[in-house]
């Protein structure tokens, strides 16, 4: 059930610090990896629930934004479905599949299509985890915000420094030539894991963040920790998820840039 095996292990302390912030919405970019679908229980011909409808119908849509609570997507405009009633809420990629119980929040009417969003009703802690890993890299892209100029420190001669970071440990560094601004490196902290580009580089390296530790009165440094090869994997996954969810306070060349990256 899990996408990520090595790395986003919540713990239950984990989940409840997330509850008590309330359930943010986050924008889901595109093209984000995930595919989405609502299960909905049929209608007949004059709207009315079809109650012993088993299998209901899929419809399919673009993901439009997600919290920790449920989700909104957008899709065909013969959608039918009364708030309350139950549903289905699946993502999927390649081979993995996550379904979610959950209830239909709303169902807003537009011309060329209609706004579902669903409340999840997950049947144990194990389930709603699987859900948080795909929240996740949404939230960190999502999140991100300009760090005021005058509080990055410009320490590489001929680089210009430039920072991106949310409210938790998410921290996108990019680093252009003083002449012609192009980009010439990137780390991208995603809060305990990273993956970092520098020119000349033939490709991505990822790392780990190890949790700072007490030395008498001072604490040091978190160091980098070394990942194993299904590590490195799942962090450049979870890299190839944050990245379409940047917003549009990043520049759009460094969003650019990034996702040449990942596709």
């Amino acid at each position: 059930m899990l996408f990520f095996k090595k790395i986003l292990n919540f713990s239950q302390e984990s989940v409840k610090a997330l509850d008590k912030r309330g359930a943010v919405r986050y924008t889901v970019g595109h093209p984000f990896p995930f595919k989405s679908i609502v299960t909905l229980i049929g209608h007949d011909g004059e709207g009315h629930p079809i109650l012993n409808d088993d299998k209901g119908q899929d419809w399919s849509g673009r993901l439009v934004n997600i919290s920790a609570t449920g989700a909104s997507m957008q899709m065909h405009s013969a959608a039918i479905a009364i708030r309350g009633e139950p549903c289905w809420f699946k993502f999927s990629l390649d081979s993995y599949l996550l379904e979610l119980p959950g209830t239909v929040a709303h169902l807003r009417s537009y011309p060329q299509y209609v706004l579902c969003g669903v409340a999840f009703k997950f049947p144990d802690f194990n389930t709603q985890k699987a859900f948080l890993q795909v929240l996740e890299p949404v939230a960190i892209g999502a999140s991100l915000v300009p760090v005021d100029t005058k509080k990055v420190r410009q320490d590489t001669p001929g680089l210009v420094k430039e920072q991106y970071k949310n409210d938790g440990d998410a921290l996108l560094t990019v680093w252009r030539q003083e002449t012609g601004h192009a980009i010439h490196s990137f780390d991208f902290r995603m809060n305990d894991f990273g993956v970092r580009w520098g020119a000349g580089m033939t490709e991505l390296e990822t790392y780990g963040i190890s949790p700072a530790k007490n030395v008498g009165k001072k604490i040091s440094a978190a160091p980098f920790s070394r990942l194993t090869e299904l590590q490195q994997e799942e962090v450049r996954w979870l890299f190839c998820l944050a990245v379409p969810n940047l917003p549009k306070s990043v520049p759009i060349d460094v969003r650019k840039f990034l996702a040449q990256l990942v596709a």
